[in-house]
């Protein structure tokens, strides 16, 4: 009898602590519910403007969603820390809905961080949801719209690709993708019909149990932007995605993780317009490598279902399997197209960098080449240890420097002068999840 009760004692002292609670603490309060210990506690619709500040320990509880019309302002340095499950089963997320803005902007020194409340040696993939922003850019779907998987009744899409959702700068989204829906796993940053109004800069997402940036459709643009151990795909297009992206970075887990970027247009109709084309430039992806890694279909590239985009000055190595893979008829055409204004072409070009993946460059023959020269960067421990080099050495004259694609010329695109997304300045520094673990 006394064994049971000590035992269950320490069960409710273990629950206590997973989430987040303490038994000698007071704190937030929603719908009843309290949890000692937060300030502001998260759960359902916000209605009206409302601001977290930085010196409040905030707790999302549940599924919560920012209406229409409605600003939710998160201070620098503010910590947004997530119970494992709403308490039916599903895991608490952030959305923003279409019409309502998000202003997160954190800096270098004070990021803004989404992640688990359980005790750091239980964190891992999927103990929390995700953010989710829905906007009114044009995505492919019949009748301008879609719906989020695993919420009901909230749709994303619209006709003006200028669509604002308001700011995130140096925000962090760590230990994200468990299931919001039934069987329904989510990213950690979903960008759904977002406009190019909507900035996003400094981001990070570290052990999502799913991918890491999808973009469902919308024309939102990437500036800095990494991915560290994702459990699928760390950059994901759909829908007729349109955006630009500079400065991204990839590290793949030792042995989770998928593909560095997967692009899809449409399954059902592969030339749906508007299509899928992503533009992309100053890319470092670091695969799996190690000779003992097992790889499933893994290439670091894969465009497929009628994709169309445009990528230089890459820096791709240590694949699990082949760099890139192109299927798909309606893909396959768009390889000689042409660059320029047009979404229908496939553009890759001869200067970005494919060493070192463990099947080769290219899948099969698509008309396309790479260069295949030694560059030294990596993390040999990747999620457990030892220290990551981002940046190809020598700084100036080594191959990261040479042959370099001058960009698409417009508003959004730098002439960095660097392949890859690293040139003489690590802009991780001070906030990544690598420079925390003193991986640098």
């Amino acid at each position: 009898m006394k064994t049971a009760y000590f035992l269950s004692i320490a069960m409710l002292a273990l629950l206590l602590t997973l989430s987040g609670c303490d038994l000698f603490e007071g704190g937030g309060n929603n719908g009843g519910t309290s949890y000692p210990g937060y300030d502001v506690v998260l759960d359902g619709n916000i209605g009206s403007d409302m601001t977290l500040h930085a010196d409040d320990a905030v707790l999302l509880a549940g599924q919560t969603f920012v209406d229409s019309g409605v600003t939710l302002t998160i201070e620098p340095g503010t910590t947004i820390e997530s119970l494992p499950d709403d308490g039916e089963g599903l895991a608490p997320c952030l959305v923003i809905k279409r019409g309502a803005v998000i202003m997160a902007e954190g800096t270098a020194t004070a990021p803004i961080t989404f992640t688990s409340n359980l005790p750091d040696d239980l964190k891992d993939r999927g103990s929390w949801g995700g953010l989710i922003i829905l906007g009114k850019a044009p995505i492919n779907k019949s009748g301008g719209q879609a719906f989020v998987e695993g919420l009901v009744g909230v749709p994303y899409g619209g006709t003006n690709p200028d669509d604002n959702s308001g700011v995130l700068n140096y925000v962090r989204v760590w230990y994200g993708g468990r299931s919001i829906g039934q069987d329904n796993e989510i990213n950690g940053i979903t960008l759904a019909g977002v406009g190019r109004g909507t900035t996003v800069e400094y981001c990070e997402v570290a052990f999502n149990l799913d991918d890491g940036f999808e973009m469902f459709g919308g024309t939102v643009d990437l500036k800095y932007c990494s991915v560290l151990f994702a459990g699928d795909d760390a950059f994901d297009t759909d829908l007729g995605y349109q955006g630009r992206g500079q400065y991204l970075f990839v590290l793949m887990g030792d042995e989770d993780g998928n593909r560095a970027f997967e692009m899809d247009n449409d399954g059902s109709d592969m030339d749906k317009q508007p299509r899928s084309h992503p533009k992309f430039s100053n890319v470092t992806l670091i695969g799996s490598g190690g000779s003992s890694v097992v790889a499933d279909n893994d290439q670091m590239i894969r465009m497929r279902e009628g994709s169309g985009g445009d990528f230089r000055n890459m820096i791709m190595v240590d694949g699990k399997e082949h760099g890139i893979r192109i299927t798909d008829d309606p893909t396959l055409a768009l390889v000689s197209g042409s660059p320029g204004t047009s979404p229908d072409y496939l553009y890759f070009s001869p200067n970005n960098i494919i060493y070192n993946c463990k099947s080769g460059q290219f899948r099969d023959d698509y008309g396309l080449t790479a260069i295949d020269t030694p560059v030294t960067i990596g993390a040999a421990g990747r999620e457990s240890a030892g220290t990551a080099s981002v940046r190809v050495l020598p700084a100036v004259s080594g191959p990261a420097f040479q042959n370099v694609d001058a960009v698409i010329a417009d508003d959004f695109f730098e002439n960095a002068g660097f392949k890859g997304a690293f040139g003489t300045v690590n802009w991780l520094l001070g906030w990544s999840w690598l420079d925390e673990q003193e991986r640098f």
